[in-house]
């Protein structure tokens, strides 16, 4: 299994039952890519942040130009960012029981923001 950074599962922590939710998705498909990426690469740091991410994300969106399986994978992130719990975030293991198809698209929404978006800011260790 790919090892995804502890924030970024901790919105996967519920990740089967969002993608039993999700049907179409409700978020815009014309954000741009400025927008997204200001949502995409934050990182929250608990249940309240995370809640307010998922908001966030769906009213702003994806780009146009989003792969399907990316925008699967965005749509499931925010669905069980939306219902995640104090206690999902202290369950390593809770990816353990995706599909290989779940795992594709998440994988696949978490290149393209790093694609689309670029890698976080390294501090330059010089400049300290």
């Amino acid at each position: 299994m790919i090892r995804i950074k502890r924030s970024a599962a901790a919105v996967g922590a519920a990740t089967l039952l969002a993608f039993s939710l999700t049907a179409c998705g409700g978020a815009p498909t014309d954000a741009s890519e400025d927008d997204f990426c200001e949502v995409a690469t934050q990182e929250p740091d608990d249940v309240d942040a995370i809640h307010d991410w998922a908001d966030e994300a769906e009213e702003v969106g994806t780009p146009e130009d989003i792969p399907d399986d990316a925008r699967a994978g965005f749509e499931a992130i925010v669905e069980l960012a939306k219902d995640i719990e104090e206690e999902d975030l202290e369950d390593e293991n809770f990816l353990d029981d995706l599909s290989e198809e779940e795992q594709d698209e998440f994988e696949a929404y978490a290149t393209y923001v790093g694609e689309t978006c670029g890698g976080p800011e390294v501090p330059d260790p010089e400049a300290t």
